[in-house]
């Protein structure tokens, strides 16, 4: 995929986000997505190629969000994408000219993904490359339910240091004295850092990403 970038576009960086994602792993590229973008610079093209429906009927979907540009399969990768900022325009990206060609249908991250975000990244627009959509899979967002004693998560993520990353927010635990129960396992209130217990020791807090992180 960067050798295709770079020779469309060789004035284009290119910053791998992650190769922690498991494979196939279309909730944990989601995740993965969702807490990185913000932190490059307005105008970024996220390409998120987790794809095990690659060579289907699947839509190739781009659209602009919150002053970044994304790339992706149909496949909820950007859920949380369009639960944040509801983008009034995606579209699909189809037009044949802006691709590879020929087209593997095993590997359209290189043939597809690769020259799409070179060309956008070169100034073509992406009403130029596809058509505007609407009928596009949104996906949904787990959401912890909140009570008056009690509030009920799930976990989301795992990283790769084994950390259980739920969708309980931050904010939610700042001010309060609590018990986390995950399973057998019971953790009285939130530490600060790793190294707040023993080596080998659970603790809970709020990790970089602002969710509750079971460690």
């Amino acid at each position: 995929m960067k050798g295709v970038i770079y020779s469309i576009n060789r004035n284009a960086t290119i910053v791998d986000l992650s190769h922690q994602v498991p494979r196939h792993d279309i909730e944990a590229g989601a995740f993965v997505l969702c807490t990185s973008y913000r932190y490059f610079p307005v105008g970024t093209i996220h390409v998120a190629v987790v794809d095990p429906g690659v060579g289907t009927g699947r839509h190739i979907l781009g659209l602009s969000a919150g002053g970044y540009y994304f790339l992706a399969p149909d496949n909820e990768i950007l859920k949380y994408i369009f639960h944040q900022y509801d983008p009034e325009i995606v579209f699909q990206l189809n037009d044949q000219r802006y691709f590879l060609r020929p087209v593997s249908n095993t590997f359209h991250g290189r043939d597809i993904f690769a020259p799409l975000a070179a060309h956008l990244s070169n100034g073509v627009p992406l009403a130029k490359m596809g058509t505007i959509v609407n009928n596009y899979h949104r996906g949904t967002i787990p959401q912890c339910s909140i009570n008056t004693n009690q509030i009920t998560g799930t976990v989301i993520y795992i990283d790769r240091f084994g950390n259980l990353i739920t969708n309980i927010p931050g904010e939610c635990l700042r001010q309060q004295n609590f018990t986390i129960i995950l399973g057998t396992l019971t953790i009285e209130n939130l530490s600060n850092s790793y190294a707040d217990v023993s080596a080998g020791q659970p603790l809970a807090l709020i990790g970089s990403s602002n969710f509750l992180e079971i460690a």
